[in-house]
């Protein structure tokens, strides 16, 4: 009974921390463990005794391990009060636990045994731990293998736990932290209470990829990443260029600028109006072996050469590798973003016939027939009802199903003036292409600068096309706002799209008469025509701008997005956000 209990509570636990985790946030696990997918950080004794912050912008893999990707670690912190605990006796006692979990679950596996071990070997690898005297994976330390711990990192007064485990597995949690706590208390140390957390985030430094990728010509000194196949370490290193650059057509224009050709190169000035702040890829590259210091400038090396080769010559496998990478959704949620405003814009369905599903003998349907699946029901019938020749009766008709679905067909208005240089295009780009890869509907952009406006990018289902048109945009000179808007009025008129979203972007105000000499009035007449076109608007600006910006979403009866920064991850969240609303609202058209 006992046994059971114990693997129900762990099973319990499980699903408790897949509620919580799954939504970012951490748990306090009896009074001295914190368990969380985030980095955790001690509030100052000074302040708040015994309090523990979850940093919800650092993910715990990638803070700690260096992955690349989210989600992928549970951390777990069991806080204890001044005293020595072994690592290597935290990683036997978590082994013993976990042996003796699978073994209470199962308790057949006791006659099987190597189907037992090979059960818990599958986490030699997968559990990391730090303590005040050692570090090391679940494996190593079980042989003794213990690194030393450098001053000042996680593990000085708690024993810090890394485990790569899926939602599924949670359950291991309550037993490993249940271990944990067992060695401590029998290391004759006491546990520390750790009186409640909170949530909040912690400005962090931009990732580096130069380190956690192994190239196989340079080596790194205390590098935590496990060594991965030489190809898939140069693809990693490209997709992560590709969320700076855009694709791999733009990091090849950008490693030209440290070509030996003069003519092919591109001043540092040139690069951050595209491209945003590169000075920090500069020097990742250079740690990396890729650029060098010459007297004419940093030039590429030998390895950076070959690297472009690869590029070039590997391109399809990149720009798939690349595609899955701007489908992911990018992590936090509606609190990044302030919205004001109501739209009461109705969309509509569409209809289609489902030619792969058919329904027998509906009841007032009026569908297509399905002659192929009539005549074979038809035929099975005839034979049980004893019919002297084959007959098609009522019953035995089949039809093609109907499905309905509502397309939201996105068109961006982007502020292309020089204050949107750099990192706003690029985070403007990446939207448009997240957009039309994660969905099933157009995706058109029209950008406004100088005295004018142009159409990027028509309608379109096609990547290459809306590739080669986000190449284009360089922002420069005015704001012409009013000139955007009914650009994009034209735009979606011609186009005659079903439930059209027009995202306006921006982070300034009007400075270009459209009509008058007044470039603010120009702009909330420009967008009172939206309205009338039965056009979603969602406007997305910077904080700053809010008093105007809240006119011309009043005047285009759409929604007022304000934001402190117009990175990728706000546009994406506000964006998607809006196409699900335009689902809730649907009617038949």
């Amino acid at each position: 009974m006992g046994d059971n209990a114990h693997v129900d509570k762990a099973v319990s636990v499980g699903n408790y921390l897949n509620l919580y985790l799954g939504q970012n946030q951490g748990v306090r696990l009896g009074e001295s463990v914190v368990v969380s997918r985030k980095a955790h950080s001690r509030m100052p004794e000074k302040k708040i005794k015994g309090q523990i912050k979850i940093l919800t912008n650092r993910d715990a893999g990638k803070t700690y391990l260096d992955f690349v990707e989210e989600n992928q670690v549970v951390h777990i912190d069991v806080y204890h009060k001044p005293g020595d605990v072994y690592a290597e006796d935290v990683a036997r006692g978590i082994y013993q636990a976990v042996y003796k979990y699978f073994l209470e679950r199962d308790p057949q596996l006791k006659y099987a045994e190597d189907e037992l071990y090979k059960m818990v070997a599958v986490y030699y690898h997968k559990i990391y731990i730090v303590t005040n005297q050692g570090k090391g994976l679940l494996y190593d330390l079980l042989q003794d293998k213990v690194s030393p711990v450098v001053a000042g990192e996680e593990g000085y007064d708690h024993v810090h736990i890394l485990a790569r485990l899926n939602c599924d597995e949670y359950y291991l949690v309550y037993v490993i932290a249940e271990a944990v706590e067992e060695v401590i208390l029998a290391s004759e140390v006491k546990l520390a209470r750790v009186r409640n957390i909170v949530h909040g985030l912690q400005k962090q430094k931009e990732d580096s990829f130069a380190g956690y990728i192994k190239l196989p010509w340079k080596r790194f000194k205390g590098q935590k990443a496990a060594s991965l196949p030489e190809k898939e370490n140069v693809n990693q290193l490209i997709v992560k260029l590709a969320e700076k650059f855009g694709g791999v057509e733009e990091i090849e224009e950008f490693m030209e600028s440290y070509s030996t050709n003069i003519f092919k190169r591109k001043g540092i000035d040139q690069q951050k109006k595209k491209w945003g702040d590169v000075e920090h890829y500069i020097e990742q590259l250079e740690e990396l072996g890729i650029l060098k210091d010459t007297p004419a400038g940093k030039i590429l090396t030998r390895k950076g050469q070959e690297l472009k080769e690869y590029i070039i010559n590997h391109k399809c496998e990149l720009e798939t590798e690349i595609r899955r990478s701007i489908r992911k959704m990018p992590a936090g949620g509606s609190g990044r973003f302030n919205k004001l405003g109501s739209c009461d814009f109705k969309s509509h369905r569409i209809e289609y016939i489902n030619r792969n599903k058919t329904v027998n003998n509906p009841q007032n349907w009026t569908g297509d027939l399905a002659v192929p699946e009539s005549i074979v029901q038809a035929k099975k019938n005839s034979f049980f009802r004893g019919d002297s020749d084959f007959t098609i009766r009522k019953e035995d008709l089949h039809y093609y199903k109907k499905r309905t679905y509502v397309p939201v067909n996105v068109c961006i208005l982007l502020d292309s003036s020089g204050s949107m240089a750099g990192e706003k295009r690029q985070a403007a780009c990446y939207l448009a292409q997240h957009l039309l890869l994660s969905g099933k509907e157009k995706v058109a952009v029209v950008t406004f600068q100088e005295r004018s406006s142009r159409v990027v990018v028509p309608f379109t289902r096609k990547e290459s096309e809306l590739k080669k048109g986000l190449a284009t945009i360089n922002p420069a000179g005015l704001t012409p706002m009013a000139h955007g808007i009914m650009k994009a009025l034209e735009l979606i008129k011609e186009s005659r799209i079903k439930n059209p979203l027009l995202v306006l972007i921006t982070d300034g105000v009007p400075n270009v008469p459209l009509w008058t000499l007044d470039a603010k009035a120009d702009t909330l007449r420009a967008a009172s025509f939206i309205a009338k076109e039965d056009i979603r608007l969602v406007c997305i600006g910077v904080a700053s701008n809010r008093s105007f910006l809240e006119k011309v979403a009043e005047k285009g009866e759409g929604i007022l997005y304000f934001v402190d920064d117009l990175n990728r991850d706000n546009l994406i969240n506000i964006v998607r956000h809006e196409k699900k609303e335009m689902l809730k609202g649907r009617q038949m058209a």
